[in-house]
């Protein structure tokens, strides 16, 4: 449902109203909010995904009845994985290629009607069920083809770019790339959607797996079934770096949000947000990747019973890491958009090696982050124009990937530590903790590269993983607690394993939540 109501009213609902004028407004923002008049967002292609500036679908103007005809003229051209298509929507705003009298004015969004009000599909419209996926049936994605339909002229998205009834074009964006990334960039605020649900799908897949790490009770020092499985080293290592990670992307996100949402007037931050909405949006997902497998893992054969919901964590996560751009993608965009306005991040290099300091750790996440992109535009450099696209594409992409992640991660810890500086003095103490495991966790799983790169000594290296087992230990008695911070009710975990899994087992219960 959050993701069919992030396409109602985001993806859909948003562009009508940022992109659509008086006469766009006036006919649907009423019904949007009311679900009378469902939509979908019609921008990928079966043949352009990633690259959609290239997509074939055409809008062209016909003066002698001043209508736009959409047209679907290759198989590659068909509208793909569009949500809400194969079921409820009625309207979809249609992303193609502008012709007025033959001049091509690159990308624009139509508003088409696909059913009637007793939801039978339009003549020329023909809409396929994408079929049976590996999670998230209750999403209806569709394909969609339009044969020669024809709209009103005054379905045209006109806030930045018009057609007059005589054909004349007119614009107050300068070229197609420019039409094209803003009518696109509903997009932004959908990877802060896809963001947000990630979240939420990880702080669910740890409250089950913790809550009934917390229950579960199995051998303990005297040989018998006394003691919690959230007691051991084995438990807390898997799943308490992932709640660290958990919270330290919630901050991020929480910043992210406000940065988008309050951006100067004049476009002087967006390109700054635009980077910031990519890198969020793939550390969260990739983190409810490893939350949700982990945590499936974790609750041993329990886990894998669908009543528990960790399979449609998994699930949401796949699909997270590909809706809105793919994740990689998204980085090398990332790593792109950071190069071109880099300047080196204030360091200390006398700073003293020392594990149990967030400052000196915080501190390594800025030197990783320097070196990483003062070697990339070297080696860039080095290989110059034409050999960009080479060096780019198919020799550096650890190299990329790993710098935009780096950017991520610092800006991440960043607004852990100015959460913690603003928060109520009560809540310092344990922010402080998980902070702390957060940094030792980015530490160990990028070991490697900060003892070989000279950034971490290997002596100092050596001590990682003790000093992130004895964190783990001192968060651990405040884990339910930390759950509980997340205020996600009983009912919406809707897991037997999170409450009275005992009881549960009393009678047959077919695996279903009754």
């Amino acid at each position: 449902m959050a993701t069919k109501m992030t396409v109602q009213f985001n993806l859909f609902g948003g562009t009508v109203l940022k992109l659509g004028t008086k006469r766009h407004h006036d006919k649907l923002l009423a019904g949007i909010d009311t679900l009378e008049d469902i939509g979908c967002f019609g921008l990928t292609e079966l043949g352009y995904g990633n690259n959609a500036i290239e997509m074939e679908t055409t809008a062209t103007y016909d003066k002698s009845t001043q209508e736009f005809i959409i047209n679907t003229p290759t198989t590659l051209a068909q509208k793909y994985w569009i949500t809400n298509g194969a079921i409820h929507a009625k309207h979809i705003v249609v992303f193609a290629q502008l012709y007025v009298d033959g001049k091509h004015y690159g990308i624009h969004g139509v508003l088409v009607r696909i059913r009637d009000d007793n939801m039978k599909v339009m003549p020329g419209v023909r809409v396929e069920d994408m079929g049976y996926k590996i999670g998230l049936n209750g999403v209806d994605n569709a394909k969609l083809f339009f044969d020669n339909v024809r709209v009103p002229r005054e379905n045209l998205l006109n806030r930045y770019s018009d057609v007059a009834e005589d054909g004349s074009f007119t614009t107050s964006i300068e070229s197609n790339r420019k039409r094209f990334l803003t009518v696109a960039d509903q997009l932004l605020s959908g990877r802060i959607c896809i963001a947000s649900m990630s979240q939420g799908g990880s702080k669910t897949a740890l409250t089950i797996a913790l809550r009934y790490a917390a229950t579960r009770l199995t051998v303990g020092p005297k040989g018998q079934s006394d003691t919690p499985i959230l007691n051991y080293q084995l438990q807390q290592r898997a799943l308490l770096p992932l709640l660290a990670t958990t919270y330290a992307i919630n901050f991020g996100l929480d910043y992210v949000k406000d940065r988008w949402a309050f951006q100067n007037e004049d476009g002087s931050e967006h390109q700054e947000v635009v980077t910031m909405c990519c890198a969020i949006k793939t550390l969260a997902g990739w983190n409810l990747h490893d939350v949700a497998s982990t945590a499936r893992e974790r609750c041993g054969g329990q886990g894998f019973l669908a009543c528990n919901g960790l399979g449609i964590a998994i699930a949401s996560a796949h699909a997270s890491m590909t809706a809105e751009g793919d994740n990689c993608v998204l980085m090398q965009k990332v790593a792109q958009e950071r190069l071109m306005a880099f300047t080196t991040l204030p360091v200390d290099d006398g700073k003293k090696e020392d594990l149990s300091d967030v400052t000196y750790l915080h501190n390594l996440l800025k030197k990783r982050e320097n070196t990483m992109f003062m070697t990339l535009g070297m080696k860039l450099m080095a290989a110059g124009k034409d050999g960009r696209f080479d060096t780019w594409m198919y020799k550096e992409s650890d190299l990329v990937q790993g710098a935009a992640r780096a950017y991520g991660e610092r800006l991440v810890s960043e607004r852990f530590a100015e959460t913690i500086s603003a928060a109520d003095a009560s809540c310092q103490d344990i922010l402080q903790q998980i902070y702390h495991l957060y940094l030792l966790t980015v530490m160990e799983r990028n070991l490697g590269w900060f003892v070989t790169s000279g950034t971490m000594s290997v002596d100092t290296g050596a001590k990682v993983n003790a000093a992130a087992a004895d964190a783990c230990r001192v968060i651990a008695p405040q884990t339910l607690n930390l759950c509980e911070a997340f205020a996600i009710t009983d009912s919406m975990l809707s897991a037997p394993i999170a409450r009275d899994w005992v009881e549960y087992n009393v009678r047959d219960n077919q695996g279903e939540v009754i």
